[in-house]
């Protein structure tokens, strides 16, 4: 699955709107209890009631259960709201089994189960059909069972969408990590592999997609019967049904057909060319680099509506988020975005489906090394240029912020049961895990590091692994005992601070240290290989340039570096040049002040990426002003030509420019001025970008954002009324609907006939949710009384994607006045979601309705609300916990500026 860092705050499709609040945090508790020891299957366990599935009961029923085949037949059509199904579960139970077997099944209906042809006794506990063990005998069982469900609304599970454009209806499957049970009864764990045969009935004028292709459809009526045969053994979270009158595009790899899938009223904005060249290239990178052909014959790719992540990897039938189709012209970066998207999911096809982790502990491995390996093949294999500096700024940063976070955990780390596996969809699962795995390479050497994965594969095809296995072959490729390595780096968490000491003589290095710190309370000291970069200014003082890159290996809290001694002395150091480590670095005072004055001069565009990133992280911990920062950026941001670096001083920008209003907002200082300085700026760098080149919809993006007077907002107004253009942006409707958001947000023009004639217009779903969300931003009494109504009281008349949307718009930053009456509510709301089982609304409204300020007393009460909601799930408590670290960090930089301006 891919979940980018933007997606942890809002959906790829909120991103054409102005505004949104983070999301946070998971938790389930332990819902097992053990009789005895749980390492036997004979060993007697009770399985609890719950709607997650324990880590304990799991290893049990592994040992219980094995060779396991599933026989689905499943109905559908496009008027009920919900399905039919009849599920044959083939396997083979264990002799001396002690224990009733259980069979997942969320929330549905059972109509009738047999055994083995016989009806027996049969419990149905809500989440859970148990059998007892005395109803059943040792050896091959096949159990039927006929049931009735539901389809979902919330994204996950089998989901249904009625498309308010045509009336269409699709419907799509997402199972990860255990919602694979809402479309059949089956043992929903990764561990308990099987091969599936599906049976479809729908209507005649639908596509049927699944994990094989289908070997026959017949006429049936007005429907159609879709035959699929049995597949290839893999586990259920990867397994796949689609449904619907999807448009469908087709091309070719290497004779395998390559088809694209989408909502036939999204079919105009498709481009083919995004999707199949990325997709091409992909393949052929990892078909050789792996040295294991692609194993599962057809390769299918569906955008899905109301999709909860960025991707998924269902085995040959890969989801992808709406966000990826655009009604407009996409930038580089947004294609690049997409092509890494459709690489991740494809290294998934080996790793991951076909070898998988065992537990939902492994879940840091399958996903850190697809987002690894997504973004070597687009350095290494597509038309894309400087993606390792994208990573850098987007995987890598997402990986820094959460690691040096009161969430930080150890990459690899024990799972009770799959709620809090929910929880880890984090920037250590996904981005620390590959930013380490992007360093093994250097410390093993990169053939070493290919061999030791090819052979992994290859041993482990079809089967379930643990960390040793991947560890093991890599350390064996490369004649290494990774055994601290493992230690250090994968069951020990906290991010390191790298800092150089060195002293000079008579113009060349004399000494040279590099020291090693550790945050408090995770005092691990790691070994890691890096390049010490020297840089120096040229004789003419305009251009600083990289004089050596020395790669040398660290570790401890002292390691003298030899390396570099007898070179000039530089006017620069940076221990961590070109990104080979995960590692954060404080510059030492010289290289400090020759980055502040010749920034732009560097003649290195990763380093100035870097040092960039050093200044927004000294404003984010409190150690450099934001008036300072927000001034320096707009003295440097026009003289930058490279486009990653140029998005860096912009978003650094925008995030100290946020300090600025919290402040202004708070009367601690007014900052309007300087905050109008900004607007006019990114009006003038949009006015002078070249027509259609990214810099253009970068600045045309950033002016949009940052509009807020207005002077600026009648320019807002003015381009929707098409009185304001610039040539090579067009203004496609989900730029519109941006523009109408602000005018809403901030109740500027004819802001409510403006949505009203946008909302007539644009009748999509799209265009449903931005309406819906224009509305909820204005700052008015009676419309956050009618949405807050509908969040919490009639929750089940929306799908959970348009929830989202209401809760991202409702209190913005600046209607804090309008959250207050609120506020005893919403803190009374989330123990009542707790105690249920939606962990998915559980999530989003924790991580977007919690209440805050940037102040004392905010941040005292919500240190309060950590103790009050200690034994809540993880979905509450992490958000709870970020949201305080977060407003006390802003009451931290807040004092640091106030501090500068007494002293302006």
């Amino acid at each position: 699955m891919f979940i980018n860092k933007s997606q942890l705050t809002k959906a790829l499709t909120l991103a054409l709107v102005t505004s949104g609040i983070a999301l946070s945090g998971c938790e389930q508790a332990s819902t097992t209890t053990q009789v005895k020891n749980s390492s036997s299957a004979s060993t007697s366990i009770v399985r609890m009631k719950s709607e997650s599935l324990n880590a304990t009961y799991a290893e049990m029923r592994a040992k219980q259960i094995s060779d396991v085949s599933y026989d689905l037949h499943v109905k559908i059509d496009n008027k009920s709201e919900s399905f039919s199904g009849s599920t044959t579960l083939n396997f083979e139970l264990i002799e001396n089994n002690q224990n009733d077997v259980t069979i997942d099944f969320d929330e549905g209906t059972i109509k009738s189960l047999t055994v083995n042809g016989k009806q027996v006794n049969f419990s149905y506990e809500k989440w859970f059909i148990t059998i007892p063990a005395a109803e059943l005998t040792p050896g091959k069982q096949s159990i039927i069972i006929d049931y009735e469900r539901a389809y979902s609304t919330d994204g996950s599970g089998f989901h249904r969408f009625v498309d308010p454009k045509n009336g269409e209806v699709y419907l799509y499957t997402d199972f990860e990590p255990y919602d694979a049970n809402r479309l059949f009864p089956h043992f929903d764990q990764p561990d308990l592999k099987a091969s599936y045969k599906i049976e479809v009935t729908a209507p005649a004028h639908w596509q049927i997609i699944s994990a094989t292709r289908e070997t026959s459809i017949s006429e049936n009526g007005d429907t159609k019967v879709w035959s699929f045969p049995a597949s290839a053994k893999f586990s259920s979270y990867v397994f796949s049904l689609h449904a619907g009158n999807y448009a469908v595009w087709e091309d070719d790899f290497e004779g395998m057909t390559l088809r694209l899938f989408a909502r036939q009223s999204l079919a105009e904005y498709v481009k083919t060319d995004e999707w199949f060249i990325p997709t091409k290239q992909s393949f052929a990178f990892f078909n050789k680099y792996f040295d294991v052909k692609y194993p599962f014959g057809k390769y299918d790719q569906i955008v899905a509506p109301d999709f909860n992540a960025g991707a998924m990897e269902n085995v040959a039938a890969v989801t992808f988020s709406e966000g990826y189709i655009a009604r407009g012209e996409k930038s580089t970066s947004a294609r690049m975005s997409l092509a890494n998207v459709i690489a991740h999911e494809m290294a998934h096809m080996w790793f991951g489906d076909l070898v998988t982790m065992r537990w939902w502990n492994g879940l840091w491995l399958n996903e850190s090394f697809a987002t690894y390996m997504a973004n070597l093949a687009i350095a290494e294999a597509s038309d894309f240029e400087n993606n390792w500096d994208v990573f850098y700024s987007g995987t890598k940063q997402w990986a820094y912020r959460t690691d040096d976070s009161v969430n930080t955990h150890a990459i690899e780390l024990p799972v009770a049961s799959t709620g809090v596996a929910l929880s880890n969809f984090d920037g250590i699962t996904y981005g620390k895990g590959a930013s380490v795995l992007k360093q093994l390479p250097y410390y093993l050497g990169e053939e070493n590091f290919r061999v030791g994965v090819s052979t992994y594969l290859k041993k482990f095809s079809y089967q379930n692994t643990d960390l040793e296995d991947f560890i093991g072959e890599l350390g064996k490729a490369a004649g290494k005992d990774m055994t601290q390595w493992t230690q250090d780096w994968l069951f020990n968490a906290g991010l390191n601070t790298i800092k150089v000491n060195y002293q000079c003589s008579e113009g060349k290095i004399s000494e040279f240290a590099i020291k090693q710190t550790a945050p408090e309370g995770y005092p691990t000291l790691r070994e890691q290989r890096v390049q010490i970069g020297l840089y120096n200014v040229n004789a003419d003082g305009n251009a600083m340039s990289l004089t050596s890159a020395t790669p040398i290996m660290y570790k401890g809290a002292t390691t003298k570096i030899k390396e570099v001694i007898g070179q000039v002395c530089p006017d620069l150091v940076y221990p961590n040049e070109a990104d080979w480590g995960y590692v954060k670095v404080d510059l030492d005072e010289k290289s400090l002040a020759s980055a502040q004055k010749h920034i732009n001069a560097i003649d290195n565009a990763t380093m100035r990426l870097m040092l960039w990133q050093s200044l927004s992280d000294s404003v984010r911990d409190a150690n450099l002003a934001a008036d300072q920062l927000v001034n320096f950026a707009m003295a440097n941001i026009e003289g930058e030509t490279d486009y990653n670096v140029t998005r860096k001083i912009a978003s650094t920008l925008t995030s100290a420019l946020n300090y600025l209003t919290v402040a202004t907002r708070l009367e601690q200082n007014d900052y309007s001025v300087l905050y109008m300085e900004v607007e006019d700026l990114y009006l003038d760098l949009l006015e002078k970008a070249e027509a259609g080149s990214d810099f253009q919809k970068l600045w045309y993006s950033r002016y949009v954002r940052v509009s807020k007077t207005a002077k600026h907002l009648d320019n807002l107004k003015n381009i929707l009324n098409g009185e304001l253009s610039f040539d090579g942006i067009t203004i496609d409707q989900d730029k519109r609907w941006s523009l109408v958001a602000k005018m809403n947000r901030y109740q500027h023009g004819n802001y409510q006939a403006l949505l009203t004639s946008e909302a007539t217009k644009d009748i999509t779903d799209s265009g449903v949710k931005s309406a819906i969300y224009a509305e909820v931003l204005r700052p008015e009494a009676e419309v956050k009384a009618k949405w807050f109504n509908v969040v919490i009281n009639n929750p089940d008349k929306l799908k959970l994607s348009t929830l989202r949307y209401i809760m991202w718009g409702l209190f913005p930053s600046e209607q804090q006045a309008l959250e207050a009456p609120y506020k005893a509510k919403i803190l009374a709301h989330i123990p009542k979601l707790n105690e249920g089982s939606d962990l998915g609304l559980l999530e989003s409204f924790a991580g977007s309705m919690l209440p805050s300020q940037c102040t004392p007393a905010s941040e005292v009460e919500l240190a309060q609300l950590i103790k009050e909601y200690s034994e809540m799930k993880p979905q509450v408590l992490k958000a709870v916990k970020a949201s305080h670290q977060n407003i006390g960090r802003c009451v931290k930089a807040l004092t640091l500026l106030k501090l500068s301006a007494n002293n302006t």
